[in-house]
């Protein structure tokens, strides 16, 4: 994975820079975001879309920094909430907030980091990318509930798809079809590739072993209970294969190829 950032080192580099400046503000919880924020995580959405479009030839300019930079703030605000729906005691190795201060906390500074999202996507004054992340919010709660009410049910796989694409495709098209809107290239194409890419990222994630853990403690059924261990795998490689196709068709340079080999990390 290191290798990889190291190809959009640069970008990632300012990405962080500016979620940094963003939460600058003195007080505590701008302290403790700060430190959550900048506590060890892949940047996979950042990471994902710099080597998509540098692959297509675009130059990440000022504009796709903050579309980033406020899909990191959403995607973190995202984490705070679930601690809470979740019932989860750490986060990154430490306590959570809600564990540390309080739920109320944990909740109102993920409110926080998405009044600052909303505040950097405002500022592009593009009305396209404003409705996107707005649809994308909206999908990522209808998502978290829906499956908040399936607790305890072993859903139908085509049900559990239309959750992963909520809960966490969603925020992979919104970044990567607001950077198409602010480039003037292919939304669809690019929201395709992100749909698919964000889909399997939660299948994967879904088997990881800390991630398990809290899906059994609160009786969230994922493909391994639903399908079993084995179609799980082939489900995984079926969504692996169709990125490649996709990625077949983007130039052959290093973003490319390392598009292919983050493929393979996920």
């Amino acid at each position: 994975m290191n290798n990889i950032k190291q190809t959009v080192e640069d970008e990632l580099n300012t990405v962080n820079y500016e979620l940094n400046k963003i939460l600058s503000s003195n007080g505590k919880i701008f302290e403790e975001l700060k430190d959550f924020i900048n506590s060890p995580q892949k940047r996979i959405r950042s990471l994902s879309a710099i080597l998509y479009f540098k692959a297509c030839n675009t130059k990440i300019n000022k504009s796709i920094i903050s579309i980033l930079t406020a899909g990191e703030l959403i995607h973190n605000a995202s984490l705070l909430h679930d601690d809470i729906i979740d019932n989860a005691y750490e986060r990154r190795g430490k306590p959570t907030l809600g564990v540390r201060y309080s739920p109320q906390i944990s909740i109102l500074s993920g409110d926080l980091l998405l009044s600052l999202a909303t505040e950097l996507l405002i500022n592009l004054e593009n009305a396209n990318v404003i409705k996107t992340f707005q649809e994308c919010t909206r999908e990522m709660s209808e998502a978290e509930i829906n499956q908040y009410f399936l607790r305890g049910k072993i859903p139908k796989i085509n049900e559990y798809i239309k959750i992963a694409e909520g809960k966490t495709a969603s925020l992979f098209k919104s970044i990567f079809k607001s950077i198409a809107y602010i480039c003037n290239t292919d939304t669809e194409k690019a929201e395709g590739f992100a749909k698919n890419f964000g889909i399997l990222f939660q299948l994967k994630n879904d088997l990881e072993t800390e991630s398990a853990k809290i899906d059994t403690r609160n009786k969230i059924f994922t493909p391994k209970d639903i399908l079993g261990i084995e179609k799980t795998n082939i489900l995984i490689d079926n969504y692996q294969e169709g990125i490649r196709r996709e990625l077949n068709e983007l130039p052959d340079n290093i973003y490319t190829n390392g598009l292919k080999e983050l493929l393979g990390l996920v």
